[in-house]
């Protein structure tokens, strides 16, 4: 079913063989080859063709009932009876192939023009009615895939092989958490040598990424130095150093893995919806939706916003069972009721929303995370908390559900548990624009600890990175007026109304503390800033925007 009919080893043995270990695994691909080869290889031409890694079939030589026009195609189920019991990878792509096949069949129409009959000589085309699954395996359906390269050891040590084996493996596993980012199989990943060109690997991978790395020694301390490579230009999309001290350790080099893990989460997020852009309306896929819907999410106005989730509902009218964009309009939604402080029964639409998110992919922690959200702002903190602790599990390195983690004991009255979540949430993003929440958060838990002075400066750091994000201002105000500083108070709230000429106290009536006495504190202390501006806390705002 690939477009050549070939297959890498290391794929092959991923799908036929993968509960086995890897030197068990290749054995066994071997032989069978070799007994293939004996039926098949018997004419002038082989049928068969092995080579050191990879595997093709003579598409020329044969013909294949599943790639003939619809008017041939095989009618009963595709490899209908056939079962390896315990292989999931194999058992995933049969339903995969199933699926696409049935699809087709039933989208044809008497306009599908019928192929011309394919002749000995050269590899026949594939119809229009068959998918593409030649490399990665199918299901990725534009998604952009990643391939984990061997990280190399530069130690001069080889007994310091299995560590730079063994990050390489534990970024594959925790990649895969990642659930909108497909990820290359080890065995498929490792399959090319040393040095082995990067378009070539790319190729026959299906990757649109390619992480390395490189492991070595600097006196006590290993250097891991990672670097992410668009494969389509060969360019590098970023790198950064990281230095372990003890890399056997598994707390540390967990922390290491959960790290490195988010960086390359937000890069690839990036360059994706940077990559959709330039591309025509009418010629979106649900893939190129969703990323385009993202990078107007990230913009934070009301009109992106409100763009974001047309886009977000194409994909869903386009794939109504796409667990994406169900994730993302959940998202979309949240955002909406945060930047405008909505009702109750709109929390309660995102609460159902997001246990649709769940449904849609159990293994997704973002929908916990945002079911988490729900009923963060329902004030059920136990059972947010939980939700949130899920989402965690299910992604270490999922930064905004450990912002949010953090954000609940803010909001039950325990800064010192949020400052340690909140720590959490910017070691695993400290690039991202978005920290501004994050920031915010700790400003507002060192507030609450009565450390006015550490509140200001987080709430600085948070309004350099968004300027109108109205909860740093009110928290900076309030550290400021409690610190007795209040001419800096009266021109930070100056600040406030020129980014956000409609504030008013709703905005922080709003926030769903447990306990209420943190509105009233924050609303005081505004009180306490001199102004001439006399109704300005208390006035109806008709227009205000987040």
């Amino acid at each position: 079913m690939a477009r050549d009919g070939e297959r890498t080893r290391g794929w092959l043995q991923d799908r036929l063989w993968g509960k086995r270990q890897h030197t068990e695994a290749r054995q066994s691909l071997r032989r069978e080859l070799s007994n293939l080869r004996k039926l098949l290889n018997r004419g002038a031409t082989p049928l068969l063709i092995s080579e050191r890694d990879r595997v093709r079939l003579d598409l020329a030589s044969v013909d294949i009932d599943a790639r003939l026009s619809p008017e041939q195609a095989l009618t009963s189920e595709f490899l209908e009876g056939l079962d390896i019991v315990g292989e999931d990878g194999f058992e995933e792509w049969l339903r995969e192939q199933r699926s696409t096949l049935a699809a087709e069949a039933r989208a044809r129409n008497t306009q599908l023009a019928e192929p011309a009959q394919p002749h000995y000589g050269e590899p026949p085309p594939l119809p229009a009615h068959i998918l593409d699954t030649t490399q990665p395996p199918y299901g990725f359906d534009g998604s952009p895939a990643l391939a984990v390269l061997p990280f190399v050891n530069v130690t001069g040590d080889s007994a310091d092989d299995y560590l730079a084996e063994g990050i390489s493996e534990e970024l594959i596993d925790r990649l895969s958490r990642i659930r909108w980012l497909p990820v290359i199989a080890r065995n498929s990943s490792f399959s090319f040598p040393k040095g082995a060109d990067r378009k070539l690997v790319s190729k026959s991978l299906g990757a649109t990424y390619l992480l390395e790395g490189r492991f070595r020694r600097d006196q006590d301390t290993y250097l891991i130095i990672a670097s992410l490579v668009d494969a389509a230009n060969e360019h590098t999309v970023w790198t950064q150093r990281f230095a372990l001290h003890t890399p056997t350790a598994r707390d540390t080099f967990g922390q290491f893995v959960t790290e490195l893990v988010a960086h390359l989460e937000t890069r690839i997020d990036h360059a994706e919806q940077t990559r959709t852009r330039g591309k025509r309306h009418d010629s979106l896929t649900v893939s190129d939706l969703i990323w385009r819907g993202r990078w107007h999410l990230n913009r934070l106005t009301r009109a992106d916003s409100e763009m974001a989730q047309k886009l977000f509902a194409e994909a869903r009218a386009l794939d109504p069972d796409s667990a994406e964009a169900i994730i993302q309009s959940t998202y979309a939604l949240g955002w909406a009721i945060w930047a405008d402080r909505e009702s109750t029964d709109r929390i309660l639409e995102l609460r159902k929303w997001a246990q649709r998110a769940i449904q849609a992919d159990r293994d997704d922690g973002r929908g916990y995370m945002l079911a988490g959200m729900a009923e963060m702002w329902l004030r059920r903190p136990a059972a947010a908390r939980e939700l949130l602790q899920q989402s965690i599990a299910l992604n270490p390195s999922l930064a905004l559900a450990h912002a949010e983690l953090g954000t609940s004991f803010n909001l039950t009255g325990d800064p010192k548990q949020a400052i340690v979540h909140l720590g959490a949430a910017l070691r695993l993003s400290s690039n991202d624009h978005h920290n501004f929440y994050s920031l915010t958060e700790l400003a507002l838990a060192y507030t609450m600890l009565g450390r006015w002075s550490e509140a200001v400066e987080h709430a600085d750091h948070a309004l350099a990175r968004r300027q109108a994000y109205w909860y740093a201002h009110i928290i900076k105000i309030n550290a400021l007026v409690r610190l007795g500083d209040l001419a800096s108070s009266r021109l930070a709230l100056d600040e406030l109304l020129r980014v956000k000429p409609n504030f008013t106290a709703r905005y922080i009536e709003w926030l769903p503390f447990v306990e209420r006495t943190w509105p009233d504190h924050f609303i005081d202390g505004l009180k306490l800033v001199p102004t001439d501006r006399a109704d300005w806390l208390t006035r109806n705002d008709q227009d205000a925007t987040a």
